[in-house]
């Protein structure tokens, strides 16, 4: 019962609502957005957003992870950094539909850089449009394999944001800050094939 109030009371807060951006849609799916906002490891996953300065009404799309959106989240509404607040922001982030953010604390705004172009978003599409998505995920799904496309000179969100328009789940290495696709499930590795059940 407490946590069906806490919802009703975030979801009509003003600071959230989609209002400006008529019709405004991510093209995340739901599970990959969902589970990126659940991501609470070292290597945090991406989401894509748009961002909204409600003092000004201009809006923003940007793919960023999603512990940034989260401390945006905790700026906005000035709350701790205990269970508390992180179930409270959680919440608050679940419940938006649209995934757009609207946010009247400079704080919180700054909190979510914008790190990429629209040109450098139309590079790293073009770049990886000759892939299937099975090539992609093959291609970053490891950080160190001899099939890993080099990245250069692409901006590594831009990167994220493509992917995630194909439909796939990135997140960001701990250590090394690249891009990677997590393999959700591998197939056993047999020895013989004697050793395959049958």
């Amino acid at each position: 019962m407490k946590l069906s109030v806490l919802v009703l009371a975030f979801v009509v807060t003003p600071a959230f609502a989609a209002g400006a951006i008529s019709g405004a849609q991510s093209v995340q799916s739901r599970a990959s957005y969902e589970a990126a906002i659940h991501n609470s490891s070292t290597s945090p996953s991406y989401v894509l957003i748009t961002v909204v300065d409600a003092r000004t009404e201009s809006a923003q799309s940007t793919c960023t992870t999603a512990n940034l959106l989260i401390g945006a989240i905790h700026k906005e509404y000035g709350l701790g950094y205990d269970t508390e607040g992180f179930s409270k922001s959680d919440v608050i982030a679940l419940s938006n539909q649209t995934h757009v953010f609207r946010f009247t604390k400079q704080d919180a705004l700054n909190n979510i850089p914008f790190t990429y172009s629209n040109g450098d978003l139309a590079a790293a599409r073009a770049f990886l449009a000759p892939f299937s998505v099975a090539e992609l995920k093959d291609k970053f799904s490891s950080l160190y394999s001899s099939q890993r496309l080099a990245l250069n000179d692409f901006s590594r969100d831009a990167i994220a944001c493509a992917l995630i328009e194909r439909g796939l789940s990135p997140k960001m290495a701990d250590m090394s800050g690249q891009v990677f696709v997590q393999r959700l499930s591998l197939p056993p590795l047999w020895k013989t094939d004697l050793e395959k059940p049958e």
